[in-house]
């Protein structure tokens, strides 16, 4: 079987934030990975996009250094949380063996290209009895019409599933033993299917850069016409969506 490659944020950095919450979706979620963590030890961002979590920590006291496969993104983190920040992947981390005693990933796991190898490299520069904190990026739906078409475009369109079945395998093939998994507290969106539809047609979502037109036709284009197709697709719509989240402890 073919192995993936591991995607690269950089065409979404100059709207990554706009369209994805910016810093005020890093402080709802820092708090997740700060109760599950320690203040006062440096923190590895394993995968720290445009820096949002980062500086979150940052703003309660935590010492964060932080790797992205994706320049772009990285000069946006660089400008919110300094130069503390390398250009690397999540396959090949560019530190010696137990650097850190904890270490997060959030919305990272579902774009690397060999998720084994990724883990595998933090459970590597963890210190024995470490903690590796990961919220998937693979998104739980509810069960409102728009959120089910959401969840059929990426079921049809995403080629990595990060959740939780997934991971724990791949994690505990590694060495990490899963001393939780969970969900985080529901995300309440209030969109209309046209601006949902807008968005899908313009390629915001990360899974659909890379598909070609004719499987964008075939795959993504008649769902974009059932949102239209929804009643007053105008009007927005309030719906939620879940996360998981893990932690993951490599034995001491």
């Amino acid at each position: 079987m073919e192995m993936q490659s591991s995607v690269n944020f950089s065409p979404a950095a100059d709207f990554y934030d706009k369209t994805r919450g910016g810093e005020a979706r890093g402080r709802r979620i820092a708090p997740a990975v700060a109760s599950r963590t320690s203040k006062g030890e440096l923190i590895l961002d394993a995968g720290m996009g445009t820096g949002v979590v980062a500086l979150a920590l940052s703003e309660q006291g935590y010492p964060v250094v932080g790797i992205d496969l994706s320049h772009s993104m990285l000069t946006k983190a660089v400008g919110r949380v300094g130069q503390v920040a390398a250009a690397a992947s999540l396959e090949d981390l560019p530190f010696p063996d137990e650097t850190f005693s904890q270490a997060y990933s959030v919305w990272v796991t579902h774009v690397v290209g060999d998720l084994r190898k990724g883990l595998s490299e933090v459970y590597r520069v963890l210190k024995p009895g470490g903690r590796y904190v990961v919220i998937p990026g693979m998104i739980l739906f509810d069960d409102h019409p728009v959120s089910q078409i959401m969840e059929t475009i990426q079921s049809r369109t995403a080629e990595a599933d990060d959740r939780a079945n997934r991971i724990v395998p791949l994690a505990e093939s590694v060495g990490f033993k899963a001393v939780e998994v969970g969900e985080l507290e529901a995300a309440t969106h209030e969109h209309s299917p046209e601006t949902i539809a807008s968005g899908l047609e313009q390629r915001m979502l990360y899974h659909l850069w890379a598909v070609d037109d004719s499987v964008y036709e075939e795959k993504v284009e008649p769902l974009v016409r059932e949102l239209r197709a929804l009643p007053d697709p105008e009007a927005p719509v309030v719906r939620q969506t879940r996360r998981q989240i893990l932690v993951l402890e490599k034995p001491a």
